[in-house]
């Protein structure tokens, strides 16, 4: 575990996940998950995906490459690194498409799809950047890269990318990123 002061100030513990956190990790990806683009507080980011059902979250917390933040126990935050759910094909038909491109190299190791949902009382705070630098140490074992597909629509491209993810392509709906774990 990683305590980790932010910068207001709060003490957020960063752990991974255990199965503990099921129901807390499966209510902050419900509560992001969007219809469509005409939401309230669309700056704040939001999934646009099917939801994780509960023997997908179990099977990605027991492989331990999801981290949580809890800020006085309750998990505020996760970063989940899905190589086993039910919900990969487009993510993997992405990963052969850019291979094939030369955007990743063909014998790279790619952590399918990952995904980071901070609760919006908790944002802006540097939540993202230390749940992935407290997962580095376990996930570099395994991955060469992490891999995610962001909608254009959600702005926070930006935020992505201050942290380290590159966008290495994109179409008209969605932008691919990568987050290069050789160099870190």
């Amino acid at each position: 575990m990683n305590n980790f002061t932010c910068t207001s100030g709060r003490c957020i513990d960063i752990r991974l996940a255990t199965l503990g956190d099921l129901d807390a990790i499966s209510l902050l990806n419900k509560k992001w998950i969007v219809n469509s683009f005409d939401i309230p507080n669309k700056e704040d980011g939001f999934l646009l995906c099917d939801e994780y059902n509960s023997e997908d979250l179990s099977n990605i917390i027991l492989a331990q490459d999801t981290a949580v933040a809890c800020s006085d126990g309750a998990v505020v935050a996760y970063y989940i690194n899905d190589n086993c759910s039910s919900l990969l094909d487009q993510y993997n038909l992405a990963i052969s498409n850019l291979k094939e491109k030369n955007l990743i190299p063909a014998d790279s190791r790619v952590s399918i799809r990952t995904q980071i949902v901070v609760d919006r009382e908790f944002q802006r705070l540097g939540i993202p950047k230390a749940m992935l630098d407290f997962l580095v140490p376990f996930l570099k074992e395994k991955y060469n890269f992490l891999f995610s597909i962001g909608v254009n629509e959600n702005p926070k491209r930006a935020a992505h990318q201050k942290v380290g993810w590159k966008i290495v392509d994109e179409d008209d709906l969605n932008y691919y990123c990568l987050y290069d774990l050789r160099t870190q």
